[in-house]
């Protein structure tokens, strides 16, 4: 049986992990619910938004997020995107999030 050898990436590419194409509607759409969500993590880590359905600019999914002493949960949400990107509406674990303080604090 012959082995196989791994492929080696090509010369001068770069593997950035998490890293998102710059025409990404679902990494621009994770960057504005981690942007809306600084008050309600009250310190904890957002590790990954995961989009389970989009329907028109309706958007449902879930957060993972890593506590203060590294416990790591799932707390689903359910978005409204804006037709020039970003959102209108943000709920998290049944709660409704303020855009307003995020607007604040991204400007």
């Amino acid at each position: 049986m012959r082995a196989t050898t791994e492929k080696l990436p090509a010369e001068g590419t770069q593997h950035v992990p998490n890293a998102h194409p710059p025409h990404d509607p679902a990494g621009h759409l994770s960057r504005s619910i981690k942007d809306a969500l600084g008050v309600y993590l009250g310190g904890r880590k957002l590790v990954r938004v995961k989009i389970r359905q989009v329907e028109g600019s309706k958007i449902e999914g879930f957060l993972k997020i890593e506590g203060r002493k590294g416990e790591r949960f799932l707390v689903d949400f359910k978005a409204v995107s804006a037709p020039h990107g970003g959102l209108t509406s943000l709920q998290v674990g049944g709660k409704k999030l303020s855009l307003d303080e995020a607007a604040k604090r991204t400007h």
